[in-house]
């Protein structure tokens, strides 16, 4: 019987999403072809969502081929007031103004017309704009396969999960569409490190290990309060 403890910095980890969100692409996507990524941040202006776009520039300022962010939401101030305070970088992002909350049809309009406005065809739709808590309809997964984009979120609202993956699997295979929901920090990212972890022990250890239980400790200092709902 092993006993794992995993200790991890929730605010720093929140960054790994935007370079985990690039898993669900060929990493040719990347590296070989010569379009650019573009990449819409829904809720890019908050805190887990100006997170993602801070790395994706990161990595976009690494590579020979940038990659074109773009922060989706409801207003266009608190877009700037993002970029004032540094949340975005003050230049290589643009706005979309879009409500995930209001008519669907407007919804899949604003989605389209990113596309279309994209250099390529290689697109990603981040979803960051919590809470998820009590939402119970994927509106913009939905969207997002009915118009072919690739799609992830970070949804921690089981209900939520469960309703995106039972009522939406089947529709993005046959569209052909990758879609992962809950690839956050908790679950997701976290799932991941476990996953890791047991794979780890059992590599390095020359007995048969039996993996009981697996812990998380999160400081949580300087995320909004959010503490007691990743302790849930």
């Amino acid at each position: 019987m092993v006993h794992c403890s995993i200790v991890l910095k929730f605010a720093r980890r929140l960054q790994l999403l935007a370079f985990f969100t690039l898993y669900l692409l060929d990493n040719s996507t990347i590296i070989h072809h010569s379009h650019a990524l573009n990449v819409l941040v829904v809720g890019g202006s908050g805190r887990v969502g100006g997170s993602t776009v801070r790395w994706l520039k990161t990595l976009s300022d690494r590579k020979e081929q940038p990659i074109s962010i773009t922060v989706g939401g409801r207003r266009i101030s608190a877009y700037d007031i993002a970029k004032k305070n540094k949340v975005i970088p003050e230049n290589g992002v643009d706005f979309l103004p879009m409500d995930i909350d209001g008519d669907t049809s407007v919804l899949q309009q604003a989605l389209q017309s990113w596309k279309s406005s994209c250099a390529s065809d290689d697109c990603l739709v981040v979803h960051t704009a919590g809470p998820f808590q009590g939402r119970r309809d994927p509106t913009l997964l939905s969207s997002c396969i009915d118009l072919s984009i690739p799609y992830c979120d970070v949804c921690d609202e089981w209900e939520l999960a469960e309703v995106s993956k039972v009522d939406l699997d089947e529709k993005a295979k046959e569209k052909g569409i990758s879609a992962v929901v809950s690839c956050g920090i908790w679950p997701g990212v976290s799932a991941l490190m476990a996953a890791e972890g047991v794979q780890q022990l059992k590599k390095d250890s020359s007995e048969e290990v039996d993996i009981e239980s697996i812990d998380y400790s999160f400081f949580t200092a300087g995320t909004g309060n959010a503490g007691p709902t990743i302790g849930r």
